[in-house]
């Protein structure tokens, strides 16, 4: 819901320009959703492996681990689309596009970094950590933005009393 949200607010206002960051944003969104199915089923599949197998137990939260790590680059395809589209278009103010930014570096060098963080976890965990609570704020704060936008008039946001 908030991707195509946000692709119907950005989307008219991006044409008009001859840019695609709200496509980009979705791509993410739906790749991240994707991805997160993955995280899901191996959850799903340590159920039945837990008192049976040891090795596949082992194997199943490696793939966890790694879908869960890895699902950050989608993340930040999705923060930096949206934010740079809610940007350009003045959709979002100048601190929360940043916000975006900021959050999608740090999900970025968490799933770049995946190996390590899975293997060692410690200080490298947190940069996904805070990449994940930086990107709440901005999803609340970019979906407060969405439900004031007045889609009639693009480029206006409607004020709700």
């Amino acid at each position: 819901m908030f991707g195509a949200g946000a692709l119907a607010a950005l989307w008219r206002l991006e044409r008009g320009r001859r840019e695609a960051w709200s496509l980009a944003g979705l791509a993410g969104l739906v790749l991240q959703n994707v991805t997160f199915a993955g995280v899901v089923a191996a959850r799903l599949a340590l159920t039945s492996t837990a008192s049976h197998d040891r090795s596949a137990t082992t194997a199943l939260w490696a793939l966890h681990d790694a879908l869960f790590t890895l699902n950050g680059t989608f993340l930040a395809l999705a923060l930096v689309g949206l934010s740079i589209g809610g940007r350009r278009t003045g959709l979002i103010p100048p601190w929360h596009g940043v916000l975006g930014l900021v959050a999608a570096a740090l999900q970025f060098s968490s799933a770049t970094l995946a190996y390590w963080v899975i293997g060692n976890g410690g200080v490298l965990g947190l940069l996904g950590l805070l990449g994940w609570l930086m990107w709440v704020v901005w999803l609340v704060a970019y979906g407060a933005v969405l439900i004031r936008h007045d889609l009639e008039t693009p480029g206006r946001v409607r004020i709700a009393v």
